[in-house]
């Protein structure tokens, strides 16, 4: 989701909002620090042509997700239409979306000026007794399945967050057998001045040869005419792009090649904006750098408010257009995904409560910063009654680069 090295650039827009005023005297901490809220310009909403006969075809689903919560904010209704359909579904997480520096600091501490978190809060499975970020984001993705109706939770290939663009990287020079690292903040003062952070915890066993091999087994082992699904390769955050170069370098060497369905989560470019989550999914956020805990203090709501305006949830999904990402399929989901008091998708989407920033690891998170790690509406901008998937059937060769 939201995230990582990507987030950067939006977090030094925070910093100079925030932690650059910190010293201010308390009378000039408001006025240009928290801008007025106010809705975003109405989008036009036409009707949309369901895809849904071409897109639900196939013998079977096969769900590849590069961290926990893609496959519910991209997949949710793909998912939901094949179970209802009782065909078989399998979803995949390739990594534990254990490098979300921001969110973990949050989780750690409750505040996003609080301790960063070292390798073993981001990563530890060897004590049981404490609960590592990684551990969270698995239980989140477990709950999230749960509500959709799965009757088995996501399989987990605990590949390190931020590591499979390094591993593309690695593929693309030749050099399959690199260890793969984990990710560890200790070091930093904060999250916007840590990218040496990313990969620079403990080595693991895990090499982008490793990763082919996974991939290859998971995908092989489906039916011909399975449809795997996965982000985008043109997708702005690096290990959506590079999961999505994967899977079709992958697919390519497999006989038949199985249909594959990609999804944009994080648009390629900012655009006006600071940040690409900032403006997709339309509408953009009324103010994008919105993390302030300043403004929480003077508005207790501010964050509800700001969340608030971008929740069309009876809106179609509008496919992002800053690049080509191919032809756009709509998909039309089931009427209780979105509709009503609290539509199960949006209920999947909550489940993922560390990315949203309403899970404390020890005691609650304060009333007026619940929701904060999501303040711009990111998250739940991806309920809507459509699902945008871009559908490769014949699957289309590997670049030339990757093969």
């Amino acid at each position: 989701m939201v995230k990582h090295e990507r987030f950067l650039v939006w977090w030094v827009v925070v910093l100079a909002l925030s932690g650059a005023r910190t010293a201010a005297p308390e009378s000039e901490k408001a006025g240009p620090q928290c801008p007025p809220l106010t809705a975003p310009a109405e989008i036009p909403q036409t009707d949309v042509a369901c895809a849904n006969a071409r897109l639900l075809g196939y013998d079977g689903l096969l769900v590849l997700a590069p961290h926990p919560d893609d496959e519910t904010l991209a997949f949710a209704g793909l998912i939901d239409a094949y179970l209802r359909q009782k065909k078989p579904v399998q979803v995949v997480v390739v990594t534990d979306g254990d490098a979300y520096c921001e969110a973990c600091r949050f989780w750690k501490s409750t505040s996003l000026t609080g301790p960063t978190c070292s390798a073993l809060d981001l990563s530890n499975f060897s004590t049981p007794r404490v609960d590592s970020f990684a551990e969270v984001r698995r239980e989140e993705s477990t709950a999230a399945a749960a509500v959709l109706g799965e009757k088995t939770p996501p399989a987990f290939l605990g590949y390190p967050d931020a590591a499979l663009s390094v591993a593309w990287e690695r593929l693309e020079k030749g050099d399959l057998d690199a260890r793969l690292r984990r990710s560890d903040f200790s070091q930093c003062a904060s999250c916007e001045e840590c990218a040496s952070g990313y990969g620079a915890g403990p080595e693991t066993t895990l090499t982008p040869q490793s990763l082919l091999d996974d991939l290859s087994a998971r995908i092989a082992a489906t039916a011909p005419r399975t449809l795997v699904a996965t982000s985008h390769w043109l997708d702005g955050h690096g290990d959506h792009a590079a999961l999505g170069h994967f899977v079709r370098r992958v697919n390519a060497g497999l006989h038949p090649p199985r249909p594959l369905a990609f999804a944009v989560i994080h648009a390629h470019t900012p655009r006006t904006e600071t940040h690409p989550d900032c403006w997709y999914p339309e509408p953009a956020a009324p103010v994008c750098a919105c993390a302030v805990e300043q403004c929480t203090k003077d508005d207790p709501a501010w964050i509800r408010t700001s969340r608030a305006l971008r929740f069309h949830p009876t809106w179609p999904a509008t496919p992002a257009d800053d690049v080509d990402y191919g032809a756009p399929q709509q998909l039309c989901i089931a009427d209780d995904l979105f509709e009503g008091p609290h539509p199960r998708k949006l209920r999947a989407v909550e489940s993922y409560r560390s990315q949203l920033g309403f899970l404390a690891r020890h005691g609650t998170v304060p009333d007026p910063l619940a929701g904060i790690m999501d303040c711009s509406g990111y998250l739940i901008a991806f309920v809507r009654r459509t699902e945008v998937l871009y559908l490769l059937d014949p699957p289309l060769e590997p670049p030339a680069a990757a093969r």
